[in-house]
């Protein structure tokens, strides 16, 4: 017996496969997640002077959030806001060794 509850019973409920991405598309996207990933490491730098505990907050509301927006969606340029963010986030936690906390 076939589950029924797989497939959608109309063409309509299927979605629609994503355009590849042009050229512009993604040089936009490179330098969107750029900008977010920077971005999120000088946030936990300066929040560092501020409270020793404000990297972390940080770096876990930004990957959190790039997370959450990457499946939400859809255009190019908000997908690379969230993977700027996400990878922020960690490259963030490769700097926390130099971290002055003395």
């Amino acid at each position: 017996m076939e589950n029924h509850l797989d497939q959608p019973e109309t063409v309509e409920a299927r979605p629609e496969p994503r355009p590849k991405p042009s050229a512009r598309e993604l040089v936009l996207g490179t330098l969107v997640a750029t900008l977010f990933a920077v971005s999120v490491v000088v946030a936990a730098i300066l929040t560092f002077d501020v409270n020793p505990a404000g990297p972390v907050l940080v770096v876990v509301a930004a990957i959190a959030a790039g997370s959450f927006s990457f499946r939400r969606v859809g255009d190019v340029a908000l997908k690379a806001a969230a993977v700027g963010l996400v990878v922020g986030g960690i490259v963030a936690i490769l700097f926390w060794p130099f971290f002055d906390v003395g």
